[in-house]
């Protein structure tokens, strides 16, 4: 029986079920979109996340991080700052080796100095330490360019 008292009168649920269910839709669908526009507005927001910023360039000085570079003893990241064509430091992002092996990155760092580059030979006892290193810089130099 119906109550004719218009606050105890009850809709049924189904409805409620419906509007619920759109509701949903309808905030993930303006989620989707609102991060569609930023990444269309800014195709660099997704850096944030990759943990890889972007290239920085002031008065003559640029500066890049190169990729994570996994060595199998650890990762490798390296961050290069340049200033007229040449390598002025390097910085150890990440540089995790196990066994001994994390002795061998600041000779790396100052063979890769001296070299302005990759090409320099290995250290010994370090080689996929030296191969991340290499490569992780490699790909911060590229992004100088």
């Amino acid at each position: 029986m119906q109550s004719s008292n218009l606050y105890t009168f009850q809709k049924p649920t189904e409805g409620k079920r419906r509007y619920r269910a759109s509701t949903i839709v309808l905030t993930l669908l303006s989620l989707i979109g609102a991060v569609g526009i930023d990444l269309w507005l800014n195709p660099d927001a997704l850096t944030m996340f990759s943990g890889t910023p972007a290239p920085i360039t002031v008065g003559g000085v640029s500066s890049a991080t190169g990729d994570t570079v996994e060595s199998g003893y650890g990762p490798v990241q390296v961050k290069v700052t340049k200033e007229k064509g040449a390598i002025t430091s390097i910085d150890l992002v990440q540089a995790k080796s196990t066994g001994g092996r994390e002795a061998a990155f600041p000779i790396l760092v100052k063979a890769a100095i001296t070299a302005n580059g990759s090409n320099f030979g290995n250290v010994s006892g370090a080689t996929y330490s030296t191969a991340a290193f290499k490569k992780s810089l490699d790909s911060a130099l590229a992004k100088i360019k």
